[in-house]
């Protein structure tokens, strides 16, 4: 924590404490609450305890992707008025959580009984809680205290008020929250969704992929005042994947079609001697560059579309390459459909990606290959300007493109997700396309407008969406 910071571990004058005290003697407010599945709640929110709002509703909408609880444990961290613990146990999850503020603590456990559900709602914050209280938990929820701190010196509410507004710490309490998931027992399947200002959520995303978890945007919300919260999902990346080092193979992606396989699997090899890229391409690469695959799907179909999983390989490359600091975001060129350019004193093209798969009946298998120049080369190969990133090791690399491989086909799940990754991998192609001069075989601009349900690039004035790279050329690119 940093001193001077409002939260409960601020050096609070003995006045502001008196306040608190005089504004806990108020009347309790009885408040009726609509949950994600409209259901009314009549909640009786004590004194200077955080009530429902619309960060609690977004939570709220968020967790129903969840489904059922079928049993199933749910952690929040700050109950508050206790509305997400209510609409959790209704949905059939057995709920703990825990609160600094006693009457948040008093009026949770009360709600929880009046409506014949066993809980165990404990006084404390996240720093308090043992590994036991949330080892047991499938699902760990909390909506953070996502306002900026402030200083002792400015206008503030008491120590108890403002534990459940002020963030007091300094990188975000997402970040808090991701140290305890680290120090945890290995547990394949636990989830935690937390609510977080947008920028925080930038960082955790970052320090959770070198981490080797998926930080996943799930919902958003957006205030008159510009004001931008988000809902990301934090779970541990491909948990049953293998991951293998081989010191020189043919084609990684070829491998990688052999034998018994899981989703997640993957294979990176130190030199390469038969890589390809589309068609009959080759791809040339050096000692110390990454080339590597990953498998993708694996079982019967359906699989999501060709194009779709395109751009979240594409977005995917971009995540890992901005979260470890290596790139800045407005530096990388994502060319349609599958290659990845760096835009430095010129555009040069740092490597790109080779999907391909195989149908045995109704199995089908999709393995994904990826090269990526890490090491010194020529400035061109067969007329195509090269780039490079120097510095960074192949493996640390691999791993951040395993965690974001899996949060980005997982967007691929939902609709909503797919939505979401569509919108974000069209921005990106229309960018590229102003960029290198995208043009159709005649020389005409082509303009994108959208990725239909299949992945396919809608461009103005075409009836037909784009699947085929050779349809389009480029003005300012080979």
């Amino acid at each position: 924590m940093v001193e001077g910071l409002v939260g409960m571990d601020a050096p609070f004058a003995a006045d502001d404490a008196e306040a608190e005290r005089l504004r806990l003697e108020r009347p309790a407010s009885e408040v009726v609450w609509n949950d994600a599945k409209g259901r009314p709640w009549n909640l009786t929110v004590p004194p200077t305890v955080y009530p429902p709002r619309e960060d609690t509703d977004l939570l709220a909408r968020t967790l129903l992707s969840l489904g059922p609880g079928g049993g199933r444990t749910a952690f929040e961290v700050g109950v508050g008025s206790g509305a997400l613990l209510l609409q959790m146990a209704a949905d059939g999850w057995a709920v703990s959580g825990c609160d600094v503020h006693p009457y948040a603590v008093a009026a949770t456990r009360s709600m929880l009984a009046d409506q014949g559900h066993d809980s165990h709602v404990r006084e404390g914050d996240l720093r308090d809680l043992d590994d036991e209280a949330l080892d047991r938990a499938d699902l760990i929820l909390w909506n953070t205290p996502y306002l900026p701190p402030v200083s002792v010196d400015e206008a503030h509410l008491g120590p108890l008020e403002e534990a459940s507004l002020s963030d007091p710490v300094p990188e975000g309490a997402g970040h808090a929250l991701l140290a305890r998931l680290a120090m945890l027992p290995e547990r394949r399947d636990r989830t935690a969704m937390l609510v977080l200002r947008e920028d925080a959520a930038l960082r955790l995303r970052a320090d959770a992929t070198k981490e080797g978890w998926c930080c996943v945007v799930e919902g958003r919300l957006e205030f008159d005042d510009g004001e931008r919260l988000v809902a990301v999902a934090l779970t541990k990346a491909w948990p049953h994947a293998t991951h293998h080092l081989v010191h020189s193979t043919g084609s990684t992606n070829a491998d990688l079609f052999g034998d018994e396989r899981r989703i997640g699997d993957s294979l990176r090899a130190e030199h390469q001697t038969e890589g390809r890229g589309r068609r009959t391409a080759s791809w040339a690469s050096n000692g110390g560059d990454l080339t590597t695959s990953w498998v993708l799907h694996n079982g019967p179909m359906p699989m999501p579309p060709h194009g779709l999983i395109q751009a979240a390989c594409g977005l995917a490359t971009k995540d890992a390459l901005v979260d470890l600091g290596l790139v800045e975001e407005e530096r990388i060129v994502l060319k349609w459909p599958n290659d990845v350019l760096i835009d430095g004193t010129r555009v040069g093209k740092l490597g790109g990606w080779l999907i391909e798969s195989r149908q045995q009946g109704k199995h089908t298998r999709v393995v994904a290959g990826l090269g990526l120049n890490l090491t010194e080369g020529p400035d061109a190969i067969d007329g195509t300007p090269r780039s490079t990133l120097i510095g960074p090791e192949a493996q640390v690399l691999h791993a951040a493109l395993s965690v974001r491989l899996c949060a980005r086909l997982n967007e691929l799940h939902s609709k909503r997700g797919r939505e979401r990754l569509a919108a974000e991998a069209l921005a990106a192609f229309q960018s590229s396309a102003t960029r290198l001069g995208m043009i159709d075989e005649e020389g005409h601009p082509l303009s994108p407008t959208a990725l239909d349900d299949q992945g396919g690039l809608c461009v103005e004035g075409r009836e037909q969406p784009l699947h085929d790279l050779d349809a389009v050329g480029w003005r300012f690119w080979p």
